[in-house]
């Protein structure tokens, strides 16, 4: 064939406006400008054929025999691939099998839609035309890549959905567009705006799913499609008839995708939807190894399902280990398929004796260098440690096992900045089981522990007393470390010493470094109170245990001790840098950050530097807010901040000191560590002002489950009370979580406890 095909090619016209994915666009552009064959990859309804339409239709003038679009969705046959592609190009049958040939000397554009169901075929065929021409360049678009030499791969993500840092977002505009054209004169505003950003992002940003989404809107209101997204397989159903069946509707997308899979990829994504948040190979194989598939075969087909676009790579890693994700509506249909195939207890089960097994890892090498990649990759799989405790604790039968787990996690619970939440699971776990064994011992240690820690003496009180009452060998020194702690909060000075010198040798005996630096933090502390330089010497023995063992995050409490007995002896200085030394790591643990930054208060206040005193005073309570923890009403170090504040107020004027205090009471949790370690000139950034009535822009239905967060409740207990779905509770805590920029429930319950002390 001489002469070309003709000017222009084949190329689909758009029915529908096309919204964003104007980085995408750019980066087609840029790969097709550097290689003969780019893949845009991606789950299916994540828009990848529309972007190769858009991206195609703008490169028109760049190849002189056209751009030539051929479908390949109807295509299960893979011997048919040379004919299908010779009529995507207008040629005859009989030159099929000379496509090489044909289009030796053309400049042309040859885009293949939906390759996943003949990728091997579709691979080949590639490399085939590549290799007998100059001028042919691919665009494929594909569920799962190609493996074709050359390949450069895109991977299509989501549309963004409106979060921390974007406030809107192309998922909303999509919406808008394709409600509008549904539901004339329907408009994104003030009115709906988070109703509609709660739909994409429950829908993670599909496209498909919000143009599905946007049609229902036909018979139901934005916010009655947002609580009926619990059961968006069969919400989103209502697509264009002319459409291909499989994206009619989310279902048969997902069915589409999961019919691509071999039957041990079906299995594997079953079963990794009960990882929420993210998971790690390890994760991986514990939780799909057995129904045949063997340990050594997960990472192979983990791997196959991130060629096939249903697993994503998650960026970052935590330690030396690869993450990966699912988005959530991958991971709910995944859910569906488990439920449906009758082996789901026995997944779960597999997901509870992992984070058995993860948390007493944690308890025995969490003293260590690994201590901070252990506590961050305990926060990035706290989604999936909360799946694993709710299983646990929806039957009586389980409940041991939330109270292993859960008992093996305090110090997580303590350094993560979660202890609220780890005293509701440890309460719930004793609740539910009270059979004597060693595994309830630990769990009532553990659950006093937090108790303390969140002002609740009383209860720590009854909590140690049963722990007595069992006599649990292993458990003593926990024992005493949790009485002397109590008699020290009580003001008892003198037996909260003797217990906590018990504690520690019962500490040293059994070789726990951890809780050995806790205790001598613990009787630094008393003598402190007790005007003892004996505490200043156990204070750097636990300095000492930290920096040789590279525990960082015991660490910011050894420096913190050794601080504030270098202040009472007048080291203001030194007491100063080690205190800033424990803010500079920025570590979770709130309740410890706001001590840190009081004490650097006090430092400040001792070398009149009274302004300065009055902002840090400001920054400590603006972390404590965050916190949810109670233990600070009742704190014996509160004396010295009202010192503290008395001498500043003196110095500077009740007038100037409630403005310097105030202007830093409401700062970010990194504003406030910022303006500690005076990082940022000027003076710092207050929060912004809330609309009066709608305190941190909830809405009445999110600050009503507020309230039932602020009571402990968990999300099972929340859908019961107000007869919603399970999921419905948790997007509403998501977003509410969201829109006040906390990452803990026990932030909600503190930033309500103020709203209401304010009279809103």
């Amino acid at each position: 064939m001489s002469e070309p095909f003709g000017r222009g090619g084949r190329v689909p016209a758009e029915l529908t406006s096309f919204v964003g994915r104007r980085r995408e666009l750019a980066e087609t552009k840029r790969l097709l400008g550097v290689s003969r064959l780019v893949t845009l990859a991606g789950m299916g309804g994540v828009g990848k054929t529309r972007l190769a339409l858009r991206a195609a239709a703008g490169l028109r003038r760049a190849f002189p025999d056209g751009v030539w679009f051929v479908r390949l969705a109807e295509l299960t046959d893979p011997d048919l691939l040379p004919l299908t592609i010779a009529a995507g190009l207008g040629l005859p049958r009989e030159q099929a099998d000379e496509l090489a040939g044909v289009l030796e000397d053309k400049r042309l554009l040859l885009v293949l839609d939906n390759c996943e169901q003949v990728v091997a075929a579709a691979a080949a065929a590639s490399a085939k035309l590549l290799s007998a021409t100059l001028g042919v360049r691919i665009l494929a678009t594909s569920r799962q890549i190609l493996r074709a030499e050359g390949e450069q791969v895109l991977v299509v993500p989501p549309l963004s959905v409106p979060g921390e840092h974007r406030a809107h977002g192309e998922a909303v505009a999509l919406f808008a567009d394709r409600a509008s054209a549904v539901l004339p004169g329907f408009a994104v505003d003030e009115e709906n705006r988070e109703t509609v950003a709660g739909i994409c992002r429950r829908l993670d940003g599909i496209p498909l799913a919000i143009e599905l989404a946007a049609v229902r809107l036909r018979v139901l209101s934005p916010e009655q499609v947002l609580h009926r997204l619990d059961d968006r397989f069969q919400l989103l159903t209502g697509g264009n008839r002319t459409a291909a069946p499989r994206q009619q509707t989310l279902r048969a997308t997902f069915d589409w995708s999961f019919e691509l899979c071999t039957p041990a990829e079906r299995s594997v994504w079953e079963a990794v939807s009960v990882l929420a948040g993210g998971f790690d190979l390890e994760a991986a194989e514990a939780v799909c190894a057995g129904d045949g598939i063997a340990v050594t075969d997960v990472l192979d087909l983990v791997a196959g399902m991130v060629d096939k676009s249903i697993l994503q790579r998650r960026t970052g890693t935590y330690g030396r280990a690869a993450g990966y994700r699912m988005l959530g509506t991958v991971r709910e249909y995944g859910r569906l398929k488990l439920t449906g195939s009758g082996r789901e207890d026995e997944v779960r089960a597999r997901h509870v004796a992992y984070w058995r097994n993860l948390a007493g890892r944690f308890r025995d090498e969490s003293f260590g260098p690994g201590q901070l990649d252990w506590i961050e990759r305990l926060r990035r799989e706290h989604a999936s440690v909360r799946d694993a405790l709710e299983y646990c604790v929806a039957e009586p039968s389980r409940a041991g096992d939330a109270a292993e787990i859960a008992a093996a996690l305090w110090h997580f619970w303590y350094a993560g900045g979660l202890v609220p939440e780890g005293r509701r699971w440890l309460k719930t776990a004793l609740a539910l089981d009270s059979t004597p064994t060693p595994v309830r011992a630990r769990a009532l240690a553990a659950c006093a522990f937090m108790a303390l820690r969140t002002g609740e003496p009383d209860v720590a009180g009854e909590l140690l007393d049963e722990l007595r009452a069992l006599g649990d060998e292993p458990t003593r020194a926990s024992l005493a470390q949790g009485a002397g702690t109590a008699s020290f909060l009580a003001g008892d000075l003198c037996t909260g010493r003797t217990l906590l010198e018990e504690a520690l040798a019962g500490c040293r005996e059994a070789g726990d470094l951890l809780q050995v630096v806790t205790t001598l933090v613990l009787l630094a502390s008393v003598a402190f109170f007790q005007e003892d330089d004996v505490g200043l010497a156990m204070a750097e023995d636990a300095l000492r245990l930290c920096e040789k063992h590279q525990a960082h995050w015991s660490k910011t409490q050894a420096l913190w001790a050794v601080a504030i007995h270098e202040w009472r002896r007048g080291g203001y200085e030194r007491a100063a840098a080690l205190l800033r030394e424990a803010i500079a790591l920025r570590l979770a643990d709130s309740t410890q950050l706001a001590a840190t930054i009081g004490a650097l208060a006090w430092c400040a206040g001792s070398a009149e530097r009274h302004q300065r005193a009055a902002g840090l005073l400001g920054a400590a309570q603006a972390v404590r807010r965050l916190c949810g923890a109670r233990a600070s009403e009742t704190s014996p170090y509160r004396v010295f901040d009202e010192w503290c504040a008395a001498q500043a107020r003196h110095a500077l004027g009740p007038r100037a000191f409630d403005s310097a205090f105030q202007e830093t009471a409401e700062l970010s949790r990194e504003d406030a560590i910022s303006f500690a370690l005076e990082e940022k000139p000027g003076k710092p950034r207050p929060a912004p002002a809330r609309k009066p009535g709608r305190p941190g822009g909830l809405t009445r239905r999110e600050r009503e489950i507020a309230e039932l967060v602020a009571e402990g409740m968990s999300n099972r207990a929340i859908a019961a009370r107000l007869v919603i779905a399970q999921r419905t509770a948790e997007t509403h805590v998501e977003n509410i979580l969201a829109k006040l920029g906390f990452t803990s429930r026990a932030q909600i319950a503190a930033w309500l406890a103020e709203h209401r002390a304010a009279g809103v």
